[in-house]
């Protein structure tokens, strides 16, 4: 048996790595939101939310070494475990491995790991919303940094009250103080989004666009920033367009780049991406072109369409009860089947 002494953790050094990463992610921040001809550097969109989210996750093992009473035990609970094995706590202030075994020494937790181990010593985060900034983080990567501009106002909105609730509820400290200059950059920038966002949301009140279709104009972002704050075209309400008659027509005004351009396409690939389904994985169709308007959205599973809310006459065969699709419409409440075997002598 190894006579070596088990590695320890200096949680504080996770603490003051955590702020750096969150001050250094603000900082990046307020870098990419200005004008290049005022030093701003659209580049440092990417590093902002890489920092934002890395200081995130480090308050997060800082809360898990702060779960234990040794260093010993510190270090085991944000390494990689030998085995698929989670930590429990001893009740004594300490934690149990079974089996027992080296952790991986370059290797801590993920996402993942980490909403397990929250789960076992009883730690409440938002990991609905912790999903989403990851997702957004891993989409903005992929992106050219002209293009994140947009959506990493909305990440920044977004992460901040996480933070915010995380350090008063689970640090028990300020949020200020953890924060320092940062949480008021971050405060101002959530306010001002907030306000942004509700105003965009306001003037699509008399946009006309279908009541079936409200619901995914909140997953609309901007085609050339990714941005939410999109505003509905003023000169469109001043012509008197609707989304609903008008969908080559009516466009949208973006608040984060000023981009122009038509609503309805955002719509339907917002729509599309909710009843999403793959042929290739065996997956049945969700939704298919509707007789009425020709738009592909008619939901099979409703018997109605989202864009016109047409609905069938017949839902059901009044013969077998079987479920009824548009092509059976004009066979008088019967299925394909019961109608052939009704008509075959005719």
């Amino acid at each position: 048996m190894s006579n070596a002494p088990t590695p320890e953790l200096d949680a504080e050094k996770l603490y003051e790595n955590a702020k750096a990463s969150i001050q250094l992610g603000i900082e990046d921040f307020q870098i990419s939101q200005k004008d290049e001809n005022d030093g701003g550097n659209p580049a440092r969109a990417l590093s902002s939310v890489r920092n934002l989210f890395a200081g995130m996750m480090l308050l997060f093992k800082y809360k898990l070494a702060n779960s234990v009473d040794t260093p010993e035990d510190a270090y085991r609970l944000i390494h990689i475990p030998p085995k698929n094995i989670l930590p429990r706590p001893d009740g004594s202030g300490g934690i149990e491995w079974k089996p027992e075994d080296k952790f991986l020494k370059d290797k801590t937790i993920d996402v993942s790991d980490i909403e397990a181990r929250f789960k076992t010593f009883e730690v409440n985060v938002d990991w609905g919303t912790i999903g989403k900034l990851r997702d957004c983080r891993n989409h903005l990567e992929h992106l050219h940094p002209q293009n994140t501009l947009g959506e990493l106002a909305g990440f920044v909105a977004n992460l901040f009250p996480v933070l915010t609730d995380f350090i008063n509820d689970e640090l028990e400290m300020s949020p200020q103080n953890v924060l320092g200059s940062s949480w008021e950059i971050m405060l101002a920038h959530q306010t001002f989004y907030n306000k942004q966002l509700a105003e965009c949301e306001t003037s699509w009140l008399d946009a006309g666009i279908p009541a079936g279709m409200q619901e995914f104009l909140q997953n609309c972002t901007c085609s050339e920033c990714g941005s939410r704050l999109l505003k509905a075209s003023p000169k469109s309400l001043e012509q008197g367009y609707t989304v609903e008659s008008d969908e080559d027509d009516f466009e949208y005004c973006c608040i984060s780049c000023g981009e122009h351009a038509p609503i309805a396409p955002l719509l339907l690939d917002s729509f599309e991406h909710e009843f999403f389904y793959w042929p290739p994985d065996g997956d049945e169709p969700t939704y298919e072109q509707c007789q009425n308007c020709a738009h592909d959205t008619y939901v099979i599973a409703e018997g109605s369409c989202r864009w016109c809310n047409d609905e069938l006459d017949y839902k059901y065969c009044k013969y077998c009860e079987e479920l009824l699709q548009q092509d059976d419409q004009g066979n008088g409440g019967l299925c394909g089947s019961c109608n052939y075997r009704l008509h075959k002598d005719d």
